[in-house]
């Protein structure tokens, strides 16, 4: 499969045999030349920079005022539980803050799956330890509050935001990424008789929240809508403001509908890319007959029209034996 004379690949494949909820390996080949790098960079980059999650904002520890207290009966100190909370791996889609609570009186040891937690928040790593209870007057009652941000945003940067005024409420630095590793190598690939193609090999290791295959689409998906957005798709013209007029001010006037000829074309059911439709329908032009009833000068008057984009037209209209009015 060719575009504008260049190989597009035609295997993306994950290795199904390594595949899990926090792990895959995919293979995209055959690329042209230079094509591996520039895709894999470009996953990558977003992957590890743009992506939404959820993390631990601050936590509440009863006993503990400050992050270097200590707590009787408790095998772990404060500074150790913090740390143990900010490895706590929730997937949570919603935008205010939630609510983990965990509460044990009785010696043992307990994990993020002894959180109680609101039915739209899923943990993904139960068995990651919080703390241990090593003695009968030990107690824990922590309660983790929870938001959805992308990046990572300092302990400095949430009270500057106005949070953790509170005593008692210990904020944590925040790593909202799923995605934990990227790696990616680019090898040789072979179609017919060239060996100068790039097979593009990505491995995506997530905390669980997204799997793998999420992470790829999700960063595809933002970089389609930067793409879409240089192309011109998708952007609409501003749809002016609606103002009251008295009826007793206006007129009866009759209303004429252009309907388009019998043999009139939608340009939509052309050849004409999805591009040059969406310009051409915001300025008003719809079908074969609309286009060739303009002239040159008020095509290139119409946003995103250019020169090159002018020919395009010029080059539709002779193929339906038609041209531009003069």
């Amino acid at each position: 499969m060719e575009f504008m004379k260049l190989h597009l690949p035609d295997i993306i494949e994950w290795d199904q045999d390594t595949l899990v909820d926090t792990y895959g390996r995919m293979t995209v080949t055959a690329l042209e030349r230079g094509f591996g790098r520039t895709l894999g960079t470009a996953l990558r980059r977003v992957m590890l920079s743009s992506l939404e999650g959820a993390a631990p904002v601050s936590v509440s520890i009863k006993g503990a005022e400050h992050e270097f207290s200590v707590l009787n009966g408790v095998l772990e100190d404060v500074p150790d539980i913090i740390l143990n909370v900010k490895s706590l791996s929730v997937r949570y889609d919603g935008d205010e803050t939630v609510q983990l609570t965990l509460r044990a009186d009785k010696p043992g040891v307990y994990t993020c799956a002894s959180f109680e937690c609101p039915e739209e928040v899923t943990i993904s790593n139960p068995d990651q330890v919080i703390a241990e209870i090593t003695e009968d007057s030990g107690e824990l009652d922590i309660v983790v509050d929870v938001e959805r941000g992308k990046g990572f945003v300092t302990q400095d940067e949430w009270y500057n935001s106005g949070k953790g005024r509170e005593i008692g409420t210990i904020l944590v630095d925040s790593w909202f990424c799923p995605v934990k590793k990227v790696n990616f190598e680019v090898e040789s690939a072979r179609v017919g008789d060239r060996t100068d193609f790039d097979r593009l090999n990505m491995e995506v290791t997530t905390d669980g929240s997204i799997t793998p295959n999420e992470g790829i689409e999700n960063a595809a998906q933002i970089l389609v809508k930067h793409f879409e957005l240089i192309l011109g798709i998708g952007i609409e013209e501003p749809v002016s403001e609606m103002v009251e007029v008295d009826e007793q001010d206006v007129e009866e006037t009759p209303v004429v509908v252009d309907e388009p000829a019998a043999e009139d074309v939608d340009l939509a059911d052309t050849d004409l890319s999805k591009r040059y439709v969406k310009i051409l329908s915001a300025g008003g032009i719809a079908t074969m007959d609309q286009l060739a009833a303009k002239t040159a000068d008020e095509l290139l008057e119409l946003r995103n029209f250019g020169a090159a984009s002018l020919d395009v037209v010029k080059e539709l209209l002779e193929a339906h034996g038609r041209s531009l009015a003069t």
